[in-house]
């Protein structure tokens, strides 16, 4: 059974796909408000490709039931990422945003015992999940480097996304890079014009100065955010693009939110866009560049090799991803340098994955089959490699030498990106990744049930900390944090009595 949001009320009700005109909508079967659909995709051909090569089976029956107020994510799947809200304040007013303090209602800024409460809910975890930190604007509230810091002690490794233009700053700019954070600066393009229709300011010229600033600071990890609005800089990515080359030894993350439609005024007129309107703009860029769902880099056995996904459904109409590579001038799809489609070899390590977790030795097994079974996994990926790269125009000078210490590399145990930087013409690689986490019209049961990225935050009836998936915090971030706040003024305002009574 499929479930989705009704447009209008907001409630979990039955719902399917239907496609017209190339466009396919979900339509929702409310009792109280009838038939409403929101638009999932302008592009049906390529919705549909993404679920074929991924060999995806809807299922047949799903305790996800959406109403993610009374349910709590991870009990579904143990998260890698977990998001938290820090302030609904922000040093802008976007035209379409509803998460600051003018279209909330109430300021939103919870006290450090708040975070506290959550970090110490997920230190235990093995592995422990990446912190988020989201807004409003994080770096506004008052204590958020000592957030930092706080998670930091805890083992954390943390995430920062941002406008960016507090770190303009470069005072706070260099302390905040001194804790060792990734930050994802917000970019949109590189024409004032898109920040005055997208953000109502002309912050661009601030931007450059904090991105500047970022990179003189010598973060650990910097990733640019754009949201994509058709019309407004979808013919503005290829200039960002070079921008973006031109930063190449410290950008490592390209990510897209495309936008939809989410703001309450009838002043704006912009049209949605969906995550393959993102690809097809690229398209038109690279021609042979190639997106895939990030399900299909979802792996179990082989995780020991590649690393595990850190963000990221495992739904084949949720995220999709890609590569460039410099190759010194500017960038050029990973399809360059191979000799089958990317998705067709993600498809084939998606099979020996599947073949090896049916072959994988118990935990009582002896260590002899234990490295029978790694160094026959590392042969059948190197086969894969072999057949899918063109070693010719991959492997740093000389090829050969390189070939030999690559597979040497891998058996060692070293992961293979590490692998690919050091001995592959690989250096500069940047990965292209769209996350539609606003499109709650879009919302339903099979596509949330096993993401691992959730939004964290209190109960504050129970005092529990609990979860909602990524992508559905939308869908009850205001009633969450009007209680959450309320609960810690109240709490305050008795702290400053008992204090006077004292």
């Amino acid at each position: 059974m499929k479930l989705g949001l009704c447009e209008k009320c907001g409630s979990p009700t039955d719902a399917r796909y239907e496609i017209k005109n190339n466009c396919v909508y979900l339509v929702k079967f409310c009792r109280d408000c009838g038939r409403t659909s929101s638009l999932v995709t302008k592009d049906a051909r390529k919705w549909r490709w993404k679920r074929e090569i991924a060999e995806y089976q809807e299922p047949s029956d799903l305790s996800c039931s959406l109403d993610c107020k009374s349910c709590d994510h991870k009990q579904h799947t143990s998260p890698n990422t977990v998001a938290i809200d820090v302030t609904n304040l922000c040093n802008q007013k976007c035209p379409i945003c509803l998460a600051y303090v003018d279209a909330m209602g109430f300021v939103y800024k919870p006290p450090m015992e708040y975070f506290e409460k959550i970090f110490e809910a997920f230190k235990k975890n093995d592995p422990k999940p990446n912190i988020c930190f989201f807004g409003g604007e994080p770096t506004v509230h008052e204590d958020f480097l000592e957030i930092v810091r706080r998670a930091k002690s805890h083992g954390f490794q943390v995430q920062l996304f941002t406008n960016g233009l507090k770190l303009a700053d470069m005072n706070y700019c260099k302390e905040l890079c001194a804790l060792g954070i990734q930050v994802n600066f917000g970019l949109d393009g590189t024409n004032p014009e898109i920040y005055k229709t997208l953000r109502g300011d002309n912050s661009l010229a601030v931007k450059k100065r904090a991105f500047d600033n970022v990179i003189k600071c010598g973060v650990n990890k910097l990733a640019v955010i754009s949201t994509v609005a058709t019309g407004v800089n979808d013919s503005n990515m290829g200039e960002l693009m070079e921008f973006i080359h031109d930063y190449k030894d410290h950008v490592s993350v390209w990510a897209f939110v495309p936008l939809t439609p989410c703001w309450e005024t009838s002043d704006i007129k912009l049209e949605p866009t969906t995550t393959e309107c993102v690809e097809n703009i690229f398209e038109r860029i690279l021609p042979d560049i190639e997106f895939v769902s990030t399900g299909m880099m979802k792996f179990d056995t082989l995780s020991r090799f590649f690393g595990k996904q850190t963000l990221g459904g495992s739904h084949p109409n949720c995220e999709s991803a890609t590569l460039v590579i410099s190759d010194g001038e500017k960038y050029v799809p990973l399809s360059t340098y191979l000799n089958i489609p990317l998705s067709e070899a993600l498809s084939r390590l998606r099979k020996l994955d599947k073949k090896l977790n049916k072959m994988a030795p118990k935990n009582s097994s002896s260590a002899w089959r234990r490295w029978f079974f790694d160094f026959f996994t590392v042969l059948q990926i190197a086969l894969i490699f072999a057949r899918t790269i063109n070693l010719r125009k991959a492997l740093a000078k000389p090829a050969f030498l390189n070939g030999i210490k690559a597979l040497v590399d891998i058996i060692r145990g070293r992961k293979i990106d590490e692998v690919l930087s050091k001995r592959t013409c690989f250096k500069r690689l940047l990965t292209l990744i769209t996350i539609p986490y606003e499109d709650s019209g879009g919302l339903e049961n099979a596509r949330l049930h096993d993401c691992p990225a959730v939004f964290a935050y209190e109960d504050v009836q129970t005092g529990a900390i609990r979860t909602a998936a990524f992508c559905s915090w939308q869908t009850i971030k205001d009633d969450v944090c009007r209680e959450i706040q309320a609960h810690y003024s109240t709490l305050a305002d008795e702290k400053k009595h008992v204090a006077r009574i004292g």
